[in-house]
């Protein structure tokens, strides 16, 4: 049996509904050439007209970059769905309320990392970046509402806007030994700090060369690397980009896979090294924004 995708398939069924053969070859040129969604079902090398177009755009390689978690975003809160912004700021309210027992209850894998959304114009509502594990190790919680936060995958990684993970916030606040015990970053975060901080900064160069007014308008804050390092492969969203950015170690560094679902779509594949260098590997349509 012929192997044909979804979208093959529909554009025949398309083309038998199309009564005008001139309208119909019209269309369905459009949509070859437009629809990223064909290229990325039929994943066949497009053509080009010239090897020296070839040399210079490429083929994305490892185009699935398949991400295992979400990053956690912090924007604006009228740009989330309303029960998902209500969310923040309920865990955030019951974080400096101390409501322990509610907090575990509430909290879920989804959005155990969430923290308090800023409102946008408003001085008074800035980020401070603190997910219910900051809060406990500030509010000085019982030492199962950390266990019962970390079992439901809390990061130990993140930081807030003061550069402070929850160790620094328990190390601050004298916590007990066991309690700091389960806060203590992994291995391999303490082990490359230098070469992280480094790649990040990287990192947020190839995000804001792309989107920075997207970044700037709808007060997103920036991914911290480390949740690389501690949790794998994520995924991170840009507001109206309508695609993201997918981040995971490549060799001695980290790939970074971005893609844009507007006009025909627009992919680059970015490699940056433990020292910072950064290198465009492959590129597909230009992105309009």
């Amino acid at each position: 049996m012929m192997n044909i995708t979804l979208v093959d398939y529909c554009l025949h069924s398309f083309k038998d509904m199309v009564r005008s053969n001139n309208l119909c070859h019209r269309v369905l040129n459009w949509i070859n050439k437009t629809c990223c969604c064909r290229r990325l079902c039929s994943r066949k090398d497009r053509e080009v007209s010239s090897s020296k177009e070839l040399a210079l755009t490429g083929e994305i390689e490892d185009l699935p970059v398949f991400s295992s978690y979400d990053y956690p975003l912090n924007l604006y809160e009228n740009l989330f769905h309303k029960g998902v912004s209500e969310c923040h700021q309920k865990l955030d309210k019951l974080g400096e309320d101390r409501n322990w027992d509610e907090l575990v209850s509430f909290v879920n894998t989804g959005n155990v990392d969430y923290s308090r959304l800023p409102i946008k114009d408003d001085l008074n509502s800035l980020p401070s970046l603190y997910t219910p594990l900051h809060h406990a190790a500030t509010g000085k919680a019982p030492k199962y509402v950390f266990e019962d936060l970390l079992k439901k995958g809390a990061s130990k990684c993140l930081k807030t806007t003061n550069g402070e993970t929850a160790y620094d916030l328990a190390v601050k606040n004298s916590l007990d030994d066991d309690i700091l015990r389960l806060l203590e970053l992994p291995e391999n975060v303490k082990n490359n700090s230098e070469s992280i901080a480094i790649m990040e900064k990287s990192l947020h160069t190839v995000i804001l060369g792309r989107v920075e007014k997207l970044i700037q308008e709808h007060g997103v804050q920036l991914p911290q690397l480390a949740f690389l390092y501690e949790k794998g492969p994520f995924h991170y969203s840009v507001p109206m980009m309508y695609g993201g950015f997918n981040v995971k170690k490549y060799n001695d560094g980290i790939k970074v896979h971005s893609f844009c679902r507007v006009w025909g779509g627009s992919e680059q594949d970015h490699v940056i090294e433990r020292n910072g260098k950064t290198t465009l590997k492959a590129t597909g349509y230009d992105c309009a924004l």
